[in-house]
């Protein structure tokens, strides 16, 4: 009895799909994560995973890196780093913000209150030290008010910072939030880059410049904040109403180089204006350098 051998049939899509080959096995896994993830077909889009270093009842220190797919998005943090918590606390307490006030003119505060600010010091020095070069510092810190004894308000504090260049950045997320009261006990809003949740811009000068409407590049290693520092014009610690009387106007020959250099600044937000507008007076008036100036004003086109 003979055997008569079957005619090879023809490999179609179907059968690709339902055998498929290991690199095209391992492509239809990171599209299932894709979809379980909440993200496009064409290709995972960057997340941001946390790795918790800290974690009590009012502090908290993670350890933030930028994920695309199953990879870790490279960077060049200068990390792991030593900052003295002295230092780092001295650095926190100068950090000063301005938020719109009710009738007009701004609200000039401290960025970290008193009783905050040696704890947030002490758990970014610990988040440096642990952080890699492609991780930044996520912290978050909880400040309780208590009423009458009994009742409480709490508010947070929170932000982003890392290494880079020799300089330390601040990136201020939220400040002095007031945690509604069904939120207590539950997770709370992490610090992120990608939109800002309250209404204030950082207070910026000599050594701590201005590197977006809620971030500081801070020359850190500097020797003034070895001690007290404090900025021009601080409140020492209580908030203080500033009347705005003139926003100096951006000078025609630089509206022309930006636009030709980095798009219309007619893209720019109010809030971007005005920072814009003090950037252009900080320079004029010799409070922050050539580099400093070019670097911010071209974060600034680059987040229109």
């Amino acid at each position: 009895m003979t055997t008569t051998e079957m005619p090879e049939m023809p490999e179609t899509t179907a059968t690709k799909v339902m055998n498929p080959s290991p690199p095209l096995r391992a492509q239809l896994l990171l599209a299932t994560l894709c979809l379980a993830l909440g993200v496009g077909s064409t290709g995972c889009a960057e997340r941001f995973v946390r790795h918790q270093v800290i974690k009590n009842n009012r502090i908290e220190a993670n350890l933030v890196r930028a994920v695309k797919g199953f990879t870790v998005q490279p960077q060049t943090f200068e990390h792991p780093a030593i900052i003295s918590v002295p230092r780092l606390t001295y650095i926190l307490n100068a950090i000063e913000v301005e938020t719109p006030a009710e009738g007009g003119g701004e609200i000039r505060q401290p960025a970290f209150h008193p009783e905050i600010v040696e704890r947030a010091a002490q758990a970014l020095a610990e988040g440096l030290a642990e952080a890699s070069p492609n991780e930044e510092v996520g912290i978050s810190a909880i400040r309780k008010e208590m009423r009458l004894g009994v009742f409480h308000t709490k508010y947070l504090t929170s932000f982003l910072a890392r290494i880079e260049n020799g300089n330390l950045y601040i990136d201020l997320d939220r400040v002095e939030w007031r945690i509604p009261q069904e939120r207590e006990g539950k997770s709370l809003p992490k610090p992120r880059h990608d939109r800002p949740p309250m209404r204030f811009r950082v207070v910026h000068g000599e050594h701590m410049f201005f590197a977006g409407p809620q971030m500081l590049e801070i020359d850190w290693q500097n020797d003034v904040f070895s001690q007290a520092y404090a900025l021009p014009g601080t409140t020492k610690g209580a908030p203080k109403k500033r009347e705005i009387l003139l926003q100096a106007p951006v000078p025609k020959a630089e509206r022309d180089e930006m636009d030709a250099a980095a798009g219309s600044i007619d893209q720019l937000s109010p809030d971007q204006l005005r920072a814009l507008a003090d950037l252009e007076e900080d320079r004029r008036e010799g409070r922050i350098t050539e580099t400093a100036y070019q670097r911010a004003r071209r974060a600034l086109m680059r987040a229109r």
